[in-house]
């Protein structure tokens, strides 16, 4: 279609009543999403205003420059905005932009893998990721399967989990990379040793028999860890459950300096010991005693 015929369907439109019923003042309500935009509207609505043939093929040939389209897009424009009004060419963006597609059960399962490929020393990689996604879905039936590029975005970019696992392995933690935040909602950032401990107790995997064979049962392990270099202050092992005074003999040999007889043919020395700033613990009930109260009001811990 050239500008002529264009000017005259134009015209022939707006005596017929054609359009979007629209009014000249109406058209500067609609809001578009960026001034590109509204500058490519407000070119097509002053070009559907012209009824002069000669007018119109020159301002046509000035939308098509200052829009930098091909002809033919300026022609379709014209013809969508005469047909269906101009809020017609406003670009609807997506309800879920920014968002995921792809169903909650399915960004769940590969959050989950990638989580638990990557746990301790195991590493798993995006691609492998993709495959146990792939092979779950063979094994369901399911065509609505999550291709490559959308496992790709629901998981953390190379370089994050680059950076993951270099924390991961090093043998200290940044002070800006790590903090930690109380219940109350303070939040303590990990700047040097001996800042922050953490003390937490796990029964061990492991039988332990007496000299007749018969079993004693698994001990309790209960470890105070430094919570910047991730050393090993002190520890107690023994079959007594978790109470106040299992951490306190914890404690003892992280904050008193190691001494072992020659009985133990020691090759290194376990040299870590100290005082904590802060001792940071979870909610159980051994952990909010009085008498551990007490002694970390002894020691000046918090």
């Amino acid at each position: 279609m050239s500008p002529m015929e264009a000017a005259d369907e134009s015209q022939r439109a707006r005596e017929a009543g054609a359009g979007a019923g629209e009014s000249r003042d109406e058209s500067f309500a609609i809001k578009a999403s960026s001034p590109a935009a509204a500058s490519r509207l407000q070119w097509i609505w002053e070009l559907l205003g012209i009824a002069d043939r000669a007018e119109y093929g020159r301002r046509w040939e000035a939308v098509v420059q200052a829009l930098k389209l091909s002809e033919r897009s300026v022609d379709r424009l014209v013809r969508q905005g005469r047909r269906d009004g101009i809020a017609s060419l406003v670009r609807r963006g997506r309800s879920d932009r920014g968002g995921h597609r792809v169903s909650q059960a399915w960004q769940e399962f590969v959050v989950k893998t990638d989580r638990e490929g990557n746990r301790g020393s195991c590493r798993m990689s995006r691609a492998q990721v993709y495959v146990r996604v792939k092979v779950r879905a063979e094994a369901l039936g399911c065509e609505d399967t999550p291709s490559r590029v959308t496992v790709y975005r629901l998981l953390p970019s190379e370089i994050e989990q680059g950076e993951r696992q270099k924390r991961q392995r090093s043998i200290g933690w940044k002070g800006e990379r790590l903090s930690l935040k109380t219940r109350d909602g303070m939040a303590i950032p990990i700047e040097w040793s001996n800042q922050v401990w953490q003390c937490d107790h796990t029964k061990v995997d492991v039988l332990v028999v007496d000299q007749s064979g018969a079993v004693l049962g698994r001990p309790w392990l209960t470890m105070v860890i430094d919570t910047y270099s991730r050393c090993l202050m002190g520890m107690h092992l023994g079959f007594d459950a978790p109470s106040a005074s299992v951490v306190c003999l914890a404690l003892r040999p992280a904050i008193l300096p190691k001494q072992y007889s020659g009985a133990y043919a020691l090759q290194q020395l376990w040299g870590t010991y100290g005082l904590p700033q802060y001792l940071y613990t979870d909610g159980g009930k051994d952990f909010r005693s009085q008498h551990l109260e007490q002694v970390a009001t002894e020691f000046g811990i918090v």
